[in-house]
């Protein structure tokens, strides 16, 4: 019997049901959620019905269950729709039921559901794996049946691979100690790692191209020891490089921000875990605090700007480099001069700035972004998801506060990066006070400013939007 030919037949076989007791079931399903006995269900309905069972209201999956199930799309779920959604339901869980039964048993193995997470890529160790089938194995016999496996899964609104599954055993397997509830161990640690990379990725990528004009003219400001102004600069860039010349260094910026943001955002997610873990709340991420906020973000920043920090030097001599040939270096030649003339240590200039500033910068940049957000679900939406547009505000005002904190030290950073003829931070501290004033720590900053609201904001929209795309919402 191959996969793609079961039939309702086949389930109820495997269900050991008639028709006649799965449309009874099925019912008994339905008025479990339409308590008031309207005949339809809406969000609400669902929510509860899902919230009696246990299934965490944080994941949205009553949202879920609600698109997946309203075939007419109104907003209500009929009982002839959440019948239609049973079936197709019972008839997917079925077939990913006989693939994983590969002795065809009628029973899955724990030995048959290690080699089919395996095949996944998940990897799981044997307390893990018991975990997962007494989780599942109602009658705690050893093995999973279609009834226990249909049960366990029936009201999952996504698709059943085998990765979603565990993600799901994931989400809901809590474990109950009084007071407080608590993640088992090992819950988590296998497929979100990949997740954090890639969107976090892809969010810094994404914004960096967006603002790549802004970050040249903003490093272009910086290193002026003279008066500065922003039109003769922007010409300057436009008469060397045409259109091209505002993304100068872009292709290096993003092979840089990419780990970068990567880095950043998957360090704050597991300091977050660490920190909620120390204060015995590991359950719940939201009661880290402003300080864990704050320390997480810091030293997320500190080990994501450490990591690609060479790449950071190479970027702002290439955005700087004096073209007086009309050739702009590759960055094999740049990257080769700099390490033949200065020497390995070189690709180091300006760190201990750069992490004086990365740490408060990228602590309240991430701090402030998520209280943000925690009180505009709280004040604003009670306790509704932020839109794009409150994201966006809120990337906005993080990134505002954050940048301009830290912004003098960027400037220290980019000089030493930029200009050799430097001796160290302090002597950098001390020239730009003496021959620029305290103005002179601040040049740039309106076209960073100008960068760091788009760019926060963008970021934090790609961020988001991949979390949920990836369902690490």
């Amino acid at each position: 019997m191959g996969m793609k030919k079961a039939t309702m037949d086949h389930v109820l076989l495997a269900s050991q049901e008639t028709k006649e007791t799965r449309e009874v079931r099925i019912r008994s399903l339905f008025d479990f959620f339409d308590r008031e006995n309207l005949g339809f269900l809406d969000y609400s309905h669902i929510e509860a019905g899902l919230s009696a069972l246990q299934i965490p209201s944080e994941y949205k999956y009553a949202k879920d269950l609600l698109n997946a199930c309203d075939a007419n799309k109104d907003g209500r779920v009929d009982f002839q729709e959440f019948r239609k959604y049973m079936d197709d339901k019972e008839l997917e869980l079925y077939r990913i039921f006989q693939a994983i039964d590969v002795a065809h048993n009628g029973c899955i193995l724990p030995e048959e559901l290690w080699e089919a997470l395996v095949r996944a890529g998940i990897k799981i160790d044997d307390e893990e794996l018991a975990r997962f089938v007494e989780r599942v194995d109602k009658d705690n016999n050893g093995v999973i049946t279609f009834e226990e496996w249909r049960d366990f899964l029936l009201l999952y609104p996504h698709e059943a691979t085998i990765e979603n599954i565990y993600h799901y055993l994931e989400r809901i397997c809590v474990v109950d100690i009084g007071e407080q509830t608590v993640i088992p161990a090992g819950i988590g640690k296998h497929i979100h790692a990949s997740r954090y990379l890639i969107a976090g990725g892809v969010a810094g990528a994404a914004s960096r191209t967006a603002t790549a004009p802004l970050d040249r003219l903003k490093v272009v400001l910086q290193i002026q020891t003279t008066q500065s102004h922003i039109m003769p600069a922007i010409k300057d860039i436009w008469k060397k490089g045409g259109l091209l010349g505002f993304f100068r260094g872009n292709g290096l910026n993003v092979l840089k921000v990419a780990p970068e943001s990567a880095i950043r955002f998957y360090s704050y997610e597991m300091l977050k875990s660490f920190i909620t873990r120390a204060k015995g709340d590991e359950a719940k991420a939201a009661n880290i605090g402003a300080m864990g906020r704050l320390l997480a973000g810091g030293i997320a920043g500190a080990v994501a700007q450490t990591a690609i920090y060479p790449m950071d030097l190479v970027k702002t001599r290439l955005q700087t480099h004096a073209c007086k040939s009309g050739r702009i270096p590759s960055l094999g030649t740049l990257s080769k001069d700099i390490w033949v003339q200065e020497g390995p240590r070189a690709f180091y200039r300006g760190l201990i700035p750069s992490l004086l500033g990365i740490i408060p910068y990228a602590g309240i940049d991430l701090a402030a972004y998520e209280t943000l957000k925690d009180m505009s679900k709280q004040y604003i939406l009670h306790d509704g998801e932020p839109g794009p547009l409150v994201q966006l505000g809120c990337g906005t005002v993080s990134g505002t506060l954050g940048a301009t904190c830290v912004y003098p030290l960027q400037v220290v950073r980019t000089r030493m990066q930029a200009q050799r003829s430097y001796k160290g931070m302090a002597d950098v501290f001390r020239k730009t006070l003496e021959h620029e004033g305290l103005r002179g720590f601040y040049k740039g900053i309106f076209p960073n400013l100008l960068k760091v609201v788009p760019s926060a904001s963008i970021t934090y929209m790609v961020y988001e939007s991949m979390k949920k795309s990836l369902d690490l919402e």
